[in-house]
């Protein structure tokens, strides 16, 4: 079944928590989610919010408190979903099995951060059967917050 976040609830009455309110694993999502997006063409309607799909890789699922933290954070940039199984995001029926609602999905491999310990995330960003990557994302704190810090492109066959 489709998690979806709805922001509404989380966030009524606020704005959201700020960067330093979320936490650690809250923010590697946002960095990813941020840093997927600053590679990838802007919407057609620059009026309409791009659609990210995220999945876990593997038996890890990702809480819905950091959920919830990830939509409110990122609700004026993005449509965050969550999916259980990343065939919950893909239109499997139409050729190339694009990304619902022409968005991207984000395939993101367990990680598990240690406090002020930069972390490697393995990532894949897909489109479609033809427009899909592979990386590894170093997401460390700086200052109070974690971020990007580099990214390192995996070949295709990975």
């Amino acid at each position: 079944m489709l998690a979806v976040v709805l922001v509404a609830g989380a966030g009524a009455g606020c704005d959201g928590p700020t960067r330093d309110e979320l936490s650690r694993n809250a923010q590697i999502y946002v960095a990813t989610v941020r840093e997927v997006l600053s590679e990838q063409p802007p919407p057609t309607d620059p009026d309409v919010l791009p659609v990210v799909y995220v999945v876990a890789v593997g038996e890890q699922e990702i809480p819905a408190g950091v959920q919830a933290e990830v939509a409110v954070a990122l609700k004026d940039d993005v449509e965050v979903r969550f999916a259980d199984e990343r065939s919950e995001a893909l239109l499997d029926d139409q050729d190339e099995a694009p990304v619902r609602d022409h968005g991207v999905l984000i395939a993101m491999g367990a990680f598990t951060p240690a406090e002020g310990e930069p972390v490697a995330v393995g990532v894949e960003v897909y489109r479609s059967v033809e427009d899909s990557s592979k990386m590894v994302l170093t997401v460390g704190q700086r200052s109070s917050q974690w971020t990007v810090t580099s990214s390192s492109v995996l070949p295709p066959d990975t």
